[in-house]
C-alpha cells in the first residue's frame, strides 16, 4: 500500500514535503465533505423532528420518522467516523512533515539513520505514534462515538437503540409544542 497512502512510497526517504503538502490539501479538502455531510444530516434529523413533533402527528408519521431519524443518524456516525479517519491522516501527515522540518537534528543525533531504515509497517506505525503523541491532550471522538453506540438493539421494543432515540425525542418535542 506505501506509507502515508502513498502507493509508491516505501520508505521516508520516498516522499518529500511538497507531496504532503498536496496530500493534506486532499485531505482537508475531504473533511469539509464530511463536516457537509454531517451538518445536512443534522438539519434532516431536525426536519424529521420538527414535523413528527407537530401535534397533528399521527402515529404513523411518527413511526415513518422516527425510522427515517434513525437511517440519518446512521450516515451522521460514518461521515463522523470517516472524519475522525482525515483527521488522524493529516496529523500523521503534519507529524511527517515535522519530522522533514527537523531532519538536520536528526541526522546529527543518528535517528534520521534508523527511521530512513525502517521498514514500511513499521515506519507507518512509528509516524501514526508520533501524531498521537503530539495530540494526546486532545478529546479522543472515537472513545465517544464507542460509548454512545454501546447497545445496538433495543430489547424491549426489538429495534435500534437510533430508532427509540428517536422516537423519545419526536414525543419529547411533541408535548412541549402542545404546552
Amino acid at each position: 500500500m506505501g506509507i502515508l497512502w502513498f502507493g509508491r512510497a516505501r520508505t521516508l526517504e520516498d516522499l518529500n514535503v511538497k507531496d504532503l503538502g498536496k496530500e493534506q490539501i486532499r485531505q482537508e479538502v475531504e473533511q469539509d465533505k464530511m463536516i457537509s455531510r454531517i451538518r445536512r444530516a443534522q438539519d434532516e434529523y431536525d426536519g424529521y423532528l420538527d414535523a413528527a413533533s407537530e401535534p397533528y402527528a399521527g402515529d404513523a408519521e411518527i413511526e415513518v420518522s422516527a425510522y427515517k431519524m434513525d437511517r440519518v443518524m446512521k450516515r451522521k456516525a460514518a461521515a463522523e467516523n470517516h472524519l475522525q479517519q482525515v483527521i488522524t491522516r493529516i496529523q500523521v501527515i503534519d507529524s511527517t512533515v515535522d519530522i522533514f522540518e527537523q531532519c538536520k537534528d536528526l541526522e546529527k543525533n543518528g535517528i534520521w539513520k534508523v527511521i530512513a531504515g525502517m521498514d514500511e509497517e513499521r515506519l507507518q506505525e512509528q509516524l501514526e505514534v508520533f501524531a498521537a503523541e503530539r495530540k494526546e491532550a486532545q478529546f479522543d471522538v472515537n472513545k465517544i462515538a464507542e460509548l454512545l453506540h454501546v447497545d445496538e438493539l433495543d430489547v424491549r421494543a426489538r429495534r435500534g437503540t437510533g430508532y427509540r432515540r428517536a422516537k423519545d425525542a419526536i414525543l419529547t418535542a411533541k408535548e412541549i409544542k402542545r404546552a
